[in-house]
């Protein structure tokens, strides 16, 4: 390993919406250049402290997200806004065919576990959430979670 490359960094989050197909949620990515300008707009709101709802226009003009809010919303037509997630953890149940993004909250928490594990050289980590799943770090590349819900556990 380089030493002067830092022991851990941040991933970079990528952006999605959820789509509502046949009672089923269904999670779908921004465009690499609509995620790029949501994240601006959010790491904006950040380092200034805002609490005014930035929209951004994305997938052409034909949606606008409201940042604070997480909401997307069509400009053109009538449609149920949709929830937006700024997104670094992902799930994968046995029955689930795509890997679908966990709650900011979660990921947050999931990533700075992973920051202290990487940082302190500390893995088989158990974290414990309130929903009652269990999340066992065991190495950089490799995290399970048990709980009411099996799923294999990815970051971004």
């Amino acid at each position: 390993m380089d030493p002067a490359q830092p022991l851990y960094q941040p991933v970079k989050p990528h952006w999605f919406y959820c789509r509502r197909i046949e009672s089923k949620d269904l999670w779908l990515p921004f465009s690499r250049e609509d995620s790029e300008r949501l994240e601006q707009a959010c790491t904006t709101i950040c380092v200034t402290g805002g609490n005014e709802e930035v929209m951004v226009a994305v997938e052409g003009e034909r949606y606008d997200v409201r940042v604070l809010e997480r909401q997307r919303y069509a400009v053109y037509w009538d449609q149920r806004p949709s929830e937006v997630r700024r997104c670094t953890w992902f799930y994968k149940g046995d029955k689930d065919t795509r890997y679908v993004p966990y709650p900011e909250e979660f990921s947050n928490s999931l990533e700075e576990a992973y920051m202290i594990a990487v940082t302190l050289d500390e893995w088989k980590r158990k974290l414990e959430f309130p929903s009652g799943e269990t999340v066992i770090l065991h190495n950089p590349k490799v995290s399970t979670l048990s709980g009411p819900h099996q799923r294999t556990v990815v970051c971004a």
